[in-house]
């Protein structure tokens, strides 16, 4: 009899370890977004004691790990399960996503922002799930701009300069850091300078219109923001978020440009400026044309076509999870990151975390999106080189913006 139990619980045990799915994932480690995960991977596998989760994590630059998903999901490998997607991949890995489309009312979506929804629609097909939407923000000291007799942050790149250019100086830090190197970030911030200058790099119909006087001005602001006003160091055309964050965060600038990871940050308890910091939204060109503008960030869930039936299974199972409104919070309070849910804006626990989340709704429903085609890993990539190539001076940004245009015209067959 003894026997026949210890087998009998043998057989149990071994069907336990069976039935156990492995899933993996990826993840960015900017800010404590990979510390946030792993907390809410530890809840999720309590939960679901069947499904074990491991991540893989990704470099912080998003055009290197484009590169690597377009090495993993060629090759049809099976891993990852689930891809942190950035919002304007979509498009271009629609065709290795499965097609969640079924699963509209599992994940509530009528219940999300309807712009992040959008933005994971491919040609009717939803093909990831809004993990959490950004925008581009001005961070600036607030002690600074009221010692120096500044009663509200700037609202024109006129203001942020003239203030920049006074505080930097007589404090001895830099004026204003921001997202400078040659990659993806760096096609945001561009974007955001050209709308705010009251154009953009294609029409609504995709037509390629950069190559105009306010555009060729929207990027020399950027050369002199380096080199004539001086308020942006040189090494800013090397720098990614984090690298402009721990620069502002140390005591070391008076305004920055980033996203709202960083508010977590710089008020946490190890940072010098915590209670310091004030944020608005990014300051408006010049003329009637001019307007505040912020480009569309963001990152979603999908799940990779090639893994198994099983593996599916689980990986929506996780991104339910991650995505409810419980875990949104969470991850705004203590990641920084927007939520994607419209009722968690309403929450007062969001309002005491992060204030500005809150105050600048509107900044985050209407940022812009980069320009939407199948190839715009092509397109960025021209947009990088060419800004990149006027930053550092080895182009005037009247060539700049004319050898942008002729690029753009190739890639998209006009």
């Amino acid at each position: 009899m003894k026997k026949l139990l210890v087998i009998a619980s043998l057989l149990m045990v071994s069907l336990m370890v069976f039935s156990i799915t492995t899933i993996t994932m990826t993840s960015g480690g900017v800010g404590k977004e990979l510390e946030v995960l792993y907390a809410q991977l530890k809840e999720f596998m309590k939960e679901n004691p069947d499904i074990v989760v491991t991540v893989i994590p990704m470099p912080d630059s998003s055009t290197e790990r484009h590169d690597l998903y377009v090495t993993y999901l060629a090759a049809g490998e099976t891993d990852p399960d689930v891809l942190m997607l950035d919002v304007i991949w979509p498009p271009e890995f629609a065709p290795f996503l499965e097609d969640l489309t079924k699963d509209y009312d599992y994940f509530e979506l009528d219940k999300f922002l309807p712009g992040t929804v959008k933005s994971v629609t491919v040609n009717g097909r939803i093909v990831a799930i809004p993990w959490f939407t950004d925008a581009g923000l001005l961070y600036y000291r607030k002690d600074l701009l009221e010692k120096y007799g500044y009663k509200n942050p700037p609202k024109t790149w006129d203001e942020l300069v003239e203030m920049a250019s006074k505080i930097s100086k007589a404090e001895g830090i830099h004026g204003f850091v921001w997202q400078g190197a040659r990659y993806e970030g760096l096609v945001c911030d561009f974007m955001e300078y050209v709308w705010s200058f009251g154009t953009d790099v294609l029409d609504d119909k995709g037509k390629v219109i950069i190559n105009n006087p306010k555009a060729v001005e929207a990027l020399q602001l950027m050369v002199d923001l380096i080199y004539k006003y001086k308020i942006s160091p040189e090494g800013v055309t090397t720098y990614m978020e984090e690298d402009a964050r721990r620069i502002f965060q140390n005591g070391e600038a008076v305004f920055m440009r980033n996203w709202p990871y960083a508010w977590s940050l710089v008020n946490s308890d190890e940072s010098p400026i915590k209670g310091k910091v004030g944020v608005v939204p990014l300051p408006k060109g010049p003329g009637e044309e001019g307007r505040h503008a912020a480009t569309l960030g963001g990152w979603n869930l999908g799940i990779n076509i090639f893994s198994s039936k099983k593996e599916k299974e689980a990986a929506k199972k996780l991104i339910k999870f991650l995505t409810s409104y419980n875990q949104q919070l969470y991850k705004a309070e203590n990641a920084g990151q927007n939520p994607t849910l419209k009722a968690v804006y309403n929450d007062p626990k969001l309002k005491e975390a992060a204030p500005f989340m809150v105050e600048l709704f509107d900044v985050f429903i209407n940022a812009l999106p980069r320009p939407r085609t199948a190839n715009y890993a092509e397109v960025s990539d021209a947009i990088q080189r060419y800004v990149h190539a006027a930053l550092t001076k080895q182009m005037t940004p009247e060539k700049a913006i004319a050898g942008l245009e002729k690029e753009l015209k190739l890639l998209l067959g006009q």
